[in-house]
């Protein structure tokens, strides 16, 4: 068949689907919080810890997972992580106690941790730069899409069978597409025999041409490490730390300010996936102009700062006492939409100011630490709930943390920022 040939189908279909597991898997708790709030007698401050508690796990794989994926198999450690978090997740049907809870949730983010990582390398090593935004954009869209397709799922899943049933039911599928992960990847365009020759032949020789010329603009030296501590790489992920408090305090926190307006479970889980609906358009739509201008670095910047003050927007009319339901909704689908917007400009950075062989680390640095925010964003949100009644002063918290993750970024310099105009190099 064409399409089993074709790399942005066979490829990014592929991830598209197993992220999308993946998300499911690892945000489902979120419409599952109010019911297990009510049978388990769970606090907002010890949701918020092991919904968070998940990202500190999530440190674990990174870098090992950067330098498996590049030196090893993305293809392999995947297709580990495929089945290792369907058993984590289905695991949480039997959780009894917050204790239980924070250590599952702990379990499923070592399980889960170093998927990104080696997706975003497989990526690099089957696209060249002009076509990377849109790869990345193709292969994250899996995450609103899967908030979008698994929220109303959920809610009917709670309404008619209970939490528990759910995270077993959700977690059948992860085992399944293991088996078809196995059969559809290639860690590059040379191992792949599904591919056409002369394609084959011209992408490896893209990516060659490319690897060398990014070379030339390297400030690291010596052993990979030193990528641990490259200046661009650390402001990268810090702005990826503070953006990430504020998208990952919304996401689980979201069907609980929907739930504070006394609607049902099933209105719950459809009005939650409309934010993710705006972010699936807004991930199109900002990929297509950041290849279309070859621009990644602002398009980041810009698109978080602004999510960030609409979320300030919407905290801002709660705490006044003007938000309906349906303002709120669309302020935060808004916010969110522009957040997601972000991505593939986002992980399409990396490839701007480093090198193939130390991709792996710095998107390691990067999404690990970067992804710490996950835990202080659901704990800090869940102990101002408990302690004031309200998520308006966690929104707001949220809000902020978004915009300085921006301000952060603006340093970062890129290969085309740090080429010398020609004018320049004339000059005798």
């Amino acid at each position: 068949m064409a399409l089993a040939s074709n790399r942005w189908v066979r490829i990014l279909g592929a991830a598209f689907l197993m992220y999308t597991l993946s998300f499911i898997d690892r945000t489902n708790i979120a419409m599952a919080i109010p019911a297990m709030r009510h049978q388990l007698g769970f606090t907002a401050g010890a949701i918020g810890f092991a919904s968070g508690i998940f990202f500190v796990g999530y440190l674990v794989l990174q870098i090992p997972a950067g330098r498996l994926a590049t030196t090893w198999s993305a293809r392999k450690f995947i297709f580990g992580a495929l089945v290792a978090w369907g058993v984590v997740s289905m695991s949480t049907a039997l959780v009894g106690n917050e204790t239980m809870l924070a250590l599952n949730r702990f379990a499923l983010g070592v399980a889960e941790g170093g998927v990104l990582t080696a997706t975003i390398v497989l990526i690099r090593h089957w696209f060249p730069r002009a076509e990377r935004a849109r790869a990345n954009m193709i292969f994250l869209v899996s995450i609103p899409f899967a908030g979008f397709v698994s929220s109303p799922i959920s809610g009917l899943l709670l309404h008619g069978l209970g939490w528990r049933p759910m995270f077993v039911i959700e977690a059948v599928p992860a085992f399944v597409w293991a088996g078809v992960w196995w059969w559809a990847i290639a860690d590059r365009p040379e191992q792949a025999d599904w591919l056409a020759p002369a394609e084959k032949q011209a992408l490896v020789a893209s990516l060659a041409r490319e690897a060398a010329e990014e070379r030339q603009h390297v400030t690291v030296q010596g052993h990979w490490t030193r990528a641990l501590i490259y200046p661009p790489v650390l402001l990268f992920a810090a702005y990826n730390f503070f953006a990430l408090v504020g998208s990952w305090g919304f996401t689980i926190w979201l069907p609980s300010v929907l739930a504070s307006f006394h609607i049902g479970i099933r209105e719950v889980g459809a009005l939650a996936s409309l934010p993710q609906l705006a972010a699936i358009i807004a991930m199109i739509v900002f990929a297509i102009t950041s290849d279309r201008f070859a621009e990644r670095k602002w398009h980041m910047i810009l698109l978080t700062a602004g999510a960030g003050a609409l979320m300030l927007c919407e905290a801002a009319l709660q705490a006044n006492g003007a938000a309906s339901i349906t303002l709120v909704v669309l302020l935060l689908s808004l916010s969110n939409g522009l957040f997601y917007g972000r991505f593939g400009a986002f992980w399409a950075l990396p490839s701007e100011f480093l090198p193939a062989e130390l991709m792996g680390i710095g998107v390691a640095v990067a999404n690990g630490l970067g992804n710490l925010g996950g835990f202080f964003g659901p704990s800090i949100v869940g102990a101002v709930e408990t302690a004031s009644g309200s998520f308006t002063t966690g929104f707001v918290f949220l809000g902020l943390c978004m915009i300085v993750g921006s301000l952060l970024a603006i340093p970062i310099r890129t290969f085309k920022e740090m080429e010398v105009p020609e004018a320049v190099r004339a000059r005798p």
